[in-house]
């Protein structure tokens, strides 16, 4: 923790920090949770667990189980959220920010305390996260930075690389960059901060109390290269299921060669064959446990495909605690959005001059399980009842292809050009006048006169 009290100070104390203390038990452990989530050469990770000559017989083996479960529990932005904002020409600056927000929170999850920058490039808003950083407090409020250090290029305690670190300083008055020597590299004239706000927001989570660092989903990391272990001994004892071929007595080692289809003659000495006792279906049953485990303790629920399919109500009571988590999720990420909405306003007014509103809210859809025959009955009422029509069906279905009502009627008016046959769905009745007589789904549509 840095304590602002001059610049000067918050410079040497901040080298300190991240140059030679970078390798810390914790910022190691991010680095390393990040590399098993992104599949980085996690084999380094295990390899001195297993030395010898053993890796001459098999390879290490590495699974990527850390993504693939951090991004089952990440489930807030598994759909784009609806931003309200009078200012139509706010969606013309955040082309980014949906698909930016979806991996941050993939990675927040897995961390914990991830601060993210909201930047500034040409003519859009740019969103960046810092893994190792130091953040900068108010002596009486150590919970909330007022500043923050971090390194602008990641070379930190590498002796081939001989061009000095350089490290980026903002507060929400000042901002600048130095290097290793503490020598300032100006940004501008005053090294003044132009926008006049902090342009960072720390996500934290849900469990934080009295301290400003926290882990996320540390147990899924670790778990990872516990399973990565314990994989690389079950085939070491399956390739070994053969067992140990012993020679007592004086033997010329040279002329001895094992094969399946290799007979062994000794003019000296007895072979024998030692077998191995383990039993491999008790390793499996050690790796599916451990692998449940993790799960449940994230909250996810599998049973490894042993069910078969199952309905959409099946699947959503069977992970009802990942939903009920994710609606303390969804309201932490609102609260970000709005202070990721009040800082934009700041930036954009001093790169642009525009004046977003102050209003601003944000609606997070929410997690459809699949359920073809409960959708079918869905959509078939709201024919029947006059609630929705054909080019309603095609927004919902395809909203990237029709994203508005008059995409999806140009593409039926084109159908309707090109001919249609009695087996297609989008079949128009031009005999009556152009309105179509069927549903989505073929069936009659009669008029009715139920509420």
């Amino acid at each position: 923790m840095i304590i602002y009290s001059t610049a000067e100070q918050v410079i040497k104390d901040s080298i300190q920090k991240l140059k030679w203390e970078n390798h810390s038990k914790l910022m190691e452990l991010r680095d390393e949770a990040l590399d098993y989530y992104t599949f980085n050469n996690t084999s380094k990770y295990i390899d001195k667990y297993f030395g010898g000559t053993l890796q001459q017989e098999i390879p290490l083996y590495n699974i990527n189980l850390t993504k693939k479960l951090i991004n089952r529990v990440s489930l807030v932005y598994k759909d784009a959220p609806i931003r309200d904002v009078s200012n139509d020409i706010y969606e013309d600056y955040i082309e980014d920010k949906d698909w930016k927000l979806k991996s941050f929170e993939r990675i927040h999850n897995l961390l914990g305390t991830l601060p993210v920058q909201i930047g500034w490039n040409e003519d859009k808003f740019v969103y960046n996260p810092i893994v190792n950083f130091e953040p900068i407090f108010d002596e009486m409020n150590p919970l909330e930075p007022i500043g923050i250090v971090y390194i602008l290029n990641k070379r930190i305690a590498d002796i081939n690389v001989a061009d000095e670190d350089i490290f980026v300083f903002w507060t929400k008055d000042q901002h600048f960059m130095y290097n290793s020597s503490g020598k300032i590299i100006h940004v501008n004239e005053e090294d003044v901060n132009p926008y006049g706000v902090l342009p960072f927001v720390f996500i934290q989570p849900n469990h934080m109390v009295d301290e400003f660092w926290n882990e996320g989903a540390m147990d899924i990391a670790l778990g990872n290269k516990q399973i990565d272990i314990a994989m690389t001994m079950l085939q070491h004892h399956i390739r070994s299921a053969g067992g140990q071929y012993v020679i007592e007595g004086r033997v010329d080692t040279n002329n001895i060669q094992l094969g399946l289809n290799k007979v062994v003659v000794l003019d000296e000495g007895r072979m024998a064959n030692i077998s191995s006792n383990i039993n491999v279906n008790d390793l499996m049953a050690g790796i599916k446990f451990q692998l449940q485990t993790i799960a449940y303790n994230n909250n996810i629920s599998f049973d490894f495909g042993l069910s078969g399919s199952k309905s959409g109500v099946a699947l959503k009571i069977e992970n009802l605690e990942l939903l009920e988590a994710r609606e303390d999720e969804v309201e932490k990420w609102r609260r970000l959005e709005k202070q990721m909405y009040r800082i934009e306003k700041e930036i954009i007014n001093t790169e642009t001059g525009t004046a977003l509103s102050d209003d601003f809210s944000v609606d997070f859809t929410e997690v459809q399980f699949p359920d073809p025959e409960r959708e079918l009955a869905e959509w078939d009422w709201k024919f029947k009842h006059g609630l929705a029509d054909k080019y309603d069906w095609l927004m919902h279905s395809d909203p990237d292809k029709f994203p508005d009502r008059e995409s999806a009627i140009a593409h039926l008016d084109e159908k309707r050009v090109s001919g249609d046959s009695v087996n297609n769905i989008f079949r128009l009745n031009r005999g009556n006048n152009g309105k179509d007589s069927q549903g989505v789904f073929g069936q009659d549509i009669k008029p009715t006169n139920e509420d």
